[in-house]
């Protein structure tokens, strides 16, 4: 963002002759940790920030993250405004209350995804879809891990947007192109930010555990902590995704045509289907942090159809290492 935009987001504040001050936050996973909250904190301290006075919190989910916070910290809360610059920021981390960071505890000397963290809403959220024509192709179908997820256990009309229009916007990255009508792009991502504020409004503070935005973030999580893994979080999300495709297929919700169909989708988006690092040990210790995190139960959720799904909680390992067996047989590009 400060390469790219620093810039013009410090001549439109000179122009207005509005002074300006600022901290270059680095936004990927292994930087968000509470070393982050801390620096921008002393920034705030430095800066002698008002309990009233808003800042602006531009960038990637990381940075969202970071941001929303520590502004949940500092005075025991002040307002913030999350200016999503990603797509999967966009449909994501722009919706809701939540704010985590990763978290290294020094008595088991492990990492844990989004381990401390708070509910705390930003006064303001602004979103510029125009943001997404920086991005690169694979930050651009990183976001589609996230869409996709909400299509499957929402909306099948969204589904078939993005069967037919997706790869096109990847290649596009959102912009005009001749091969995506107009308005498709605006379309899915109101969409999915929809199903995201109908899910998530009457739930904010998530007292109900059984969630269908969950879909996608069982096996995820591990996935995103193995030491070196070079994956993205909506790459991790799509994984999971299909995995849990696999495991509907076995139980009976779905038949084989739905899961071939949803992995020629996630194919044609750029989206992993699988991960070397998907084994049995990794899938069912995920199965045991979803209990810890989900208050005694899996509560995973998992499809029933297309736009459709439920949550289940009596998974076994038997059933888990069928399904990685299954995962073998579909031709995965990683």
């Amino acid at each position: 963002v400060e390469k790219i935009y620093g810039d013009k987001i410090r001549s439109y504040f000179h122009y207005r002759n509005i002074e300006l001050h600022y901290i270059i936050l680095a936004g990927g996973e292994p930087d968000k940790r509470p070393l982050a909250v801390d620096a921008l904190v002393d920034k705030m301290c430095e800066y002698k920030l008002r309990r009233r006075e808003p800042f602006l919190a531009i960038g990637g989910g990381c940075v969202l993250d970071i941001c929303g916070m520590a502004a949940a910290m500092y005075r025991r809360g002040v307002p913030f405004v999350r200016v999503p610059t990603t797509l999967l920021a966009i449909v994501d981390a722009s919706v809701g209350v939540k704010n985590g960071v990763d978290y290294c505890c020094g008595l088991t000397n492990e990492t844990y995804k989004n381990r401390v963290g708070s509910f705390y809403a930003p006064c303001a959220c602004l979103l510029d879809n125009s943001f997404i024509e920086s991005q690169d192709e694979r930050n651009v179908a990183n976001g589609f891990g996230e869409i996709i997820k909400l299509a499957l256990v929402r909306s099948i009309d969204l589904f078939e947007l993005l069967e037919t229009h997706g790869a096109s916007l990847i290649k596009s990255r959102f912009e005009p192109s001749p091969s995506v009508p107009d308005g498709v792009g605006k379309r899915i991502i109101d969409a999915s930010i929809q199903i995201m504020l109908e899910e998530l409004g009457p739930n904010l503070w998530e007292y109900q555990l059984e969630r269908c935005v969950d879909y996608g973030h069982t096996f995820s999580k591990l996935l995103e902590m193995v030491p070196g893994a070079d994956i993205m979080h909506g790459e991790a999300v799509n994984v999971d995704g299909f995995f849990c495709c696999v495991i509907s297929h076995l139980r009976g919700y779905i038949n084989m045509e739905i899961v071939e169909r949803v992995f020629h989708c996630m194919q044609a988006l750029s989206l992993p289907t699988n991960s070397a690092d998907l084994n049995s040990k990794l899938a069912w210790q995920s199965c045991y942090d979803a209990i810890e995190h989900r208050n005694g139960q899996m509560r995973i959720p998992l499809i029933t159809g297309i736009g459709e799904s439920i949550c289940v909680s009596d998974l076994t390992s038997e059933e888990l290492d069928r399904a990685l067996i299954l995962m073998k047989k579909f031709p995965h590009v990683m």
